[in-house]
C-alpha cells in the first residue's frame, strides 16, 4: 500500500479532525487556552474566593473581561491618590479574552482565544503562546483571578480554625496569567485539556496504532518529528521526551495502551508506568502529537 492510500485510510483508524483540536496548534487563525481560574483553596492573603462568587459574575466577565500577565491592565493605570504613576501602555499586557466559564462544585475552569497578530498589541499574546507551544518544557503560567471584591466576611477555616477571609461576591473583570500567583493551588495553564480540565473540555480519544503506522517510512534517518520516532524496550524510568517517545511507541505497539482511553488515559497510564508525573506525561504527549502531526503533514506533501 503506498502512502497515499494508507492516509487515505486514516479515518477508518483515526478521527484526525477530532484528535487534532487537542494538540496546541492555531485552528483557523485561532488559539485556545484552558486553566482553572479558582478552587476556593486559600491564598497567600489568606483568602478564599467562592466559586458561587464566581458563578454569579461570569457572565459578566465573559462579556467585559480579558486575560492580561500579572493583572497589569488593573494596576498599571496611574493612580496619584496612592503617588502610583502607573505603568507605560498597560493595554499591551492583554494577551486575549474568555470565551466560556464552567464551574464545577468548588472548582472555576476558563477557556479563552489568545490575540494574534503582528503589532506591538499581539506581542505578549504571541510571547505567551510561543512558551507555552515552542519551549521545551514549557513555560509555567499559572491563573490569577482579578476583579472588585463587593462582598467579604470574616470566618473560621474549620480546618485550620483560623480567621479568614472570604470572598462572597465579585465583579470578576480579569484572570492574569503569572509565575509568581497568589492562589498557588492552581495547576498551570494549558494548550489542551487534560487532567481536571478534561472533564469540562474532554479531549478526543487518541487511535495510536495507525497514526503510529502512517509516520513512518523505510528510512528513519530521512525522516523528522513524529515519522522519525521508533519503537524499542526500555528500562521503567523515564528521564526525558525521548524516552516517552519510544517507550510510549513500544507500549502502545504491544498492546498496553487501551486506544479507546483517550488522551486522558494515555497521560494516566505514562504516569504510572513511566515513573514520571500526571503533568510531565500531558507535557510530553502534547509535544508528541504535535510532532506526529507535523510529520503526517510533511508526507501528505510529499
Amino acid at each position: 500500500m503506498n502512502d497515499t492510500q494508507l492516509l487515505a485510510d486514516i479515518p477508518d483508524f483515526l478521527s484526525i479532525e477530532s484528535m487534532f483540536k487537542a494538540i496546541p496548534a492555531e485552528e483557523a487563525g485561532e488559539r485556545f487556552i484552558y486553566f482553572e481560574a479558582s478552587n476556593e483553596k486559600l491564598d497567600q492573603q489568606n483568602e478564599r474566593v467562592m466559586a458561587k462568587a464566581l458563578e454569579a459574575s461570569a457572565e459578566h466577565y465573559k462579556k467585559f473581561g480579558n486575560v492580561d500577565i500579572d493583572h497589569y491592565t488593573l494596576i498599571g493605570k496611574p493612580n496619584p491618590a496612592r503617588n502610583w504613576a502607573g505603568i507605560p501602555n498597560p493595554e499591551q499586557y492583554e494577551i486575549g479574552r474568555p470565551v466560556e466559564v464552567r464551574i464545577e462544585g468548588r472548582r472555576t475552569f476558563v477557556k479563552a482565544k489568545l490575540y494574534r497578530g503582528t503589532s506591538d498589541l499581539a506581542k505578549n499574546a504571541n510571547m505567551v503562546w510561543e512558551s507555552m507551544t515552542q519551549l521545551d518544557p514549557p513555560a509555567r503560567w499559572y491563573p490569577s483571578v482579578g476583579g472588585a471584591v463587593l462582598a467579604k466576611s470574616i470566618q473560621i477555616d474549620p480546618e485550620t480554625k483560623s480567621k479568614i477571609g472570604v470572598v462572597e461576591k465579585v465583579r470578576w473583570t480579569n484572570v492574569a496569567l503569572s509565575r509568581t500567583p497568589v492562589n498557588q493551588n492552581l495547576p498551570t495553564a494549558q494548550t489542551v485539556p487534560f487532567g481536571a480540565l478534561a472533564k469540562c473540555w474532554t479531549s478526543a480519544g487518541l487511535w495510536l496504532s495507525k497514526a503510529l503506522e502512517t509516520g513512518y517510512g523505510t528510512d528513519s534517518a530521512s525522516l523528522t518529528g513524529g515519522a522519525a520516532l521508533r519503537g524499542q524496550s526500555l528500562d521503567r524510568g523515564i528521564k526525558n521526551y525521548h524516552d516517552f517517545q519510544e517507550r510510549l511507541i513500544h507500549d502502545e505497539r504491544a498492546g498496553l495502551i487501551d486506544p479507546k482511553s483517550g488522551a486522558r488515559g494515555v497521560v494516566e497510564y505514562s504516569s504510572k508506568n513511566f515513573g514520571i508525573s500526571l503533568d510531565e506525561a500531558a507535557e510530553y504527549l502534547v509535544r508528541f502529537m504535535r510532532d506526529l502531526k507535523e510529520g503526517l503533514n510533511k508526507r501528505s506533501k510529499s
